[in-house]
Formats: structure tokens, C-alpha cells, sequence
């Protein structure tokens, strides 16, 4: 990559030319970024085990995973080289990951080896979702949703096809859950995933004017329950809605932000939401209110997910190998790989 330097620093160095003559130019003098990186992929997904391990995984089948809450990092070998975008442990043993073109992966030792599991679609996988060892649903492309009560060695289709992009889907017990996708969707089932009803948000339709064409509701991207009542949805536009009724009603939060966001986790009455340009909120108070953590990854890539352990102890990802990690619960993090735009002496500044 060429890097563009800010033209103050070009005509800079015509002075320093300038003045020093013919003298030759002293490179040790620049002090160069130090990039670290665990992998330069894009990540998608994170999971974590009671024991503290914690997986990511990301383009071309990349699997990474940490043995001390995310400090260090050991990539895995996969067998594929698929985008994988979402990744669930059961345990420090099981886990899944699924990706495009319909591809399950499994492994029971933690990962030391990965099998391929026949999910019957070669539609792209977007989210995964495992409630234990036996029972887990995986939704995606052309409304594409697959449930398993064996721990995939069997998966079987739940919905006819749809002309929507299902995004994420959650369950608080192997009956009651929710999928959110394209277009405003939000699907409510109370029998495991044999029948899925719709519920609506009114607070992110659109205002639309009679002379204004048709416009689509804003796409959802994350989701996350605490029980069977109380819910929140992330999406395009900033948007955050929340639920005290399953679902049966839906209002919208102030986030703070119009940028779109991608996941959503709680954990006790703390949470954090990560999205597009470093976007990173956090709320102290159960969801009430929500506060913009400017500066706190020091990014402005895209960030997918966000995920905590323990209270303490938390890691982002991103594109570009961004991993970030927290230790105080969120407040601060540590960038472990990818770039800063505390770089900007060298034109890094705008990712």
C-alpha cells in the first residue's frame, strides 16, 4: 500500500532538503510505527468458554484462539478456506463455526482439529447459535435457518425459502427465540423454530412523505436476550431498540450515534455495542442510556464483535486483525493487533 503523506510534511522535508544541502538524509532519525498483528483477516465472531479461552474466527477460514482471556494468540487449522462468519463454543471442548457457502465446521477437542458437518445448503451462513452441546440453530442468506438437537450431526431446515437476509439469531431456552435480518425483520418463535412470527418496531420506520418513493425499513444486525422478556436489537442508522415484553413491544434508544452497529453483549446491568468506523458505546445501567467511547480502540475500521468473559476481562474484533482487549470492564483497551490511527504522522489517520 502506498502510503499519502500530508502535504505540510512534504513541504517540510523541501526546507530541511533546502537547508542541508547535498547532505545525505539520516532515516534513523523517523521513529516507525511498530505494527503487531495475530492475523491480517478480517475478523467476524468471537466466542468464549467458562475457562477463560476465547476463539475469534474470520476470512479464509481463520480460527484464532487465546488461553489467557485474550492476551496471546494461537491460530488453528480449519481444513477450509471459506469465510467464517460466526463461531460458538458449548464448552472449552465443543465448538462451531459456519460461514459461506454452507459450510459447518466442528470440533470436540478445542480446536486442536476441526471436521466439516453437512448442513444441506450452500446458502452463506451469518450467525450461529448454540444453547449447549445438543441444540443450535444457524440462519442466513435467502431467510435460510437450520436447527440441530444432536450437536450437528444432523441439521434440518426450519423455513421455506425468503428473499431476506437473516443477520442474527438468539434463544433464551430451546423453545423461545429471535431472529433479526434485512429490511426491519424481527422473528419471534415460542416452539423451538417450527413456526417463526413476525414483530415490528415502529420507531425505526421510516417517515415517508407522498411524494417520496418506498423506503425500506433499516437492516438489523445484532441481538441479544437476558430472558424471555428482556431484549435488544442493534442495527443500521444508530439504531438501538429495546424490549421488556418479548418482543411484543419495541422502542427505540438514544445511542448516540448514526453509524451503524453490529453486536450487542450484556453481562449483569453492563454492556457494550461495537459497529462501522471504530464506533464503541457503553452503558453502566442496564441499556437505559448509552455512552459514545470516542478514541477507546483507536480504530476506524469496522468493529464486528464484542465479547466479555468475566466482568473484567473483554476482547473486540475487526477488520484487518483489529483485536482489542479490556481489563477493567470495558472502560480502557488495549490494542493486541492491527493499526491506530495514533499514527498520523504518517498518513494513517483516515482507515
Amino acid at each position: 500500500m502506498i502510503k499519502k503523506f500530508p502535504r505540510c510534511l512534504v513541504f517540510s522535508g523541501l526546507v530541511l532538503v533546502m537547508v542541508a544541502g547535498c547532505g545525505k538524509f539520516d532515516q534513523s532519525s523517523i521513529k516507525m510505527p511498530k505494527f503487531k498483528f495475530v492475523t491480517t483477516e478480517n475478523l467476524h465472531s468471537l466466542a468464549c468458554a467458562d475457562s477463560g479461552d476465547i476463539w475469534a474466527s474470520g476470512n479464509y477460514g481463520t480460527i484464532i484462539h487465546s488461553s489467557d482471556r485474550g492476551k496471546k494468540w494461537k491460530k488453528q487449522k480449519t481444513g477450509v478456506e471459506e469465510l467464517l462468519c460466526c463461531i460458538e463454543f458449548a464448552s472449552k471442548n465443543k465448538g462451531w463455526a459456519a460461514g459461506v457457502r454452507g459450510v459447518i465446521i466442528h470440533t470436540s477437542d478445542g480446536g486442536k482439529t476441526w471436521t466439516a458437518q453437512q448442513s444441506g445448503t450452500e446458502n452463506n451462513f451469518m450467525d450461529l447459535f448454540f444453547l449447549d452441546d445438543r441444540h443450535g440453530w444457524a440462519v442466513g442468506e435467502f431467510g435460510t435457518v437450520i436447527h440441530t438437537d444432536n450437536g450437528g450431526k444432523t441439521w434440518t431446515a426450519q423455513m421455506e425459502a425468503q428473499d431476506t437476509i437473516y443477520n442474527d439469531v438468539f434463544f433464551v431456552d430451546t423453545q423461545t427465540g429471535w431472529i433479526v435480518g434485512e429490511f426491519g425483520t424481527i422473528l419471534h418463535t415460542g416452539d423451538g423454530g417450527k413456526t417463526w412470527q413476525p414483530q415490528k418496531c415502529q420507531d425505526i420506520v421510516p417517515v415517508i412523505k407522498e411524494t417520496d418513493w418506498a423506503i425500506p425499513l433499516p437492516a438489523l444486525y445484532g441481538i441479544f436476550f437476558k430472558d424471555k422478556n428482556k431484549g435488544w436489537i442493534v442495527g443500521m442508522e444508530g439504531i438501538i431498540i429495546e424490549t421488556e415484553d418479548g418482543g411484543k413491544t419495541w422502542s427505540r434508544v438514544d445511542s448516540g450515534t448514526d453509524k451503524p452497529l453490529y453486536n450487542i453483549k450484556f453481562r449483569g446491568s453492563k454492556a457494550w455495542v461495537v459497529g462501522n468506523k471504530g464506533v464503541y458505546l457503553m452503558s453502566d445501567d442496564n441499556g437505559k442510556t448509552w455512552t459514545v467511547k470516542d478514541k477507546a480502540i483507536k480504530t476506524k475500521f469496522w468493529l464486528r464483535d464484542v465479547l466479555f468473559c468475566d466482568d473484567k476481562n473483554g476482547v473486540i474484533v475487526g477488520a484487518r486483525g483489529t483485536i482489542a482487549r479490556s481489563g477493567d470492564g470495558g472502560a480502557t483497551w488495549q490494542l493486541i493487533s492491527g493499526f491506530s490511527y495514533d499514527m498520523e504522522e504518517f498518513g494513517l489517520a483516515d482507515f
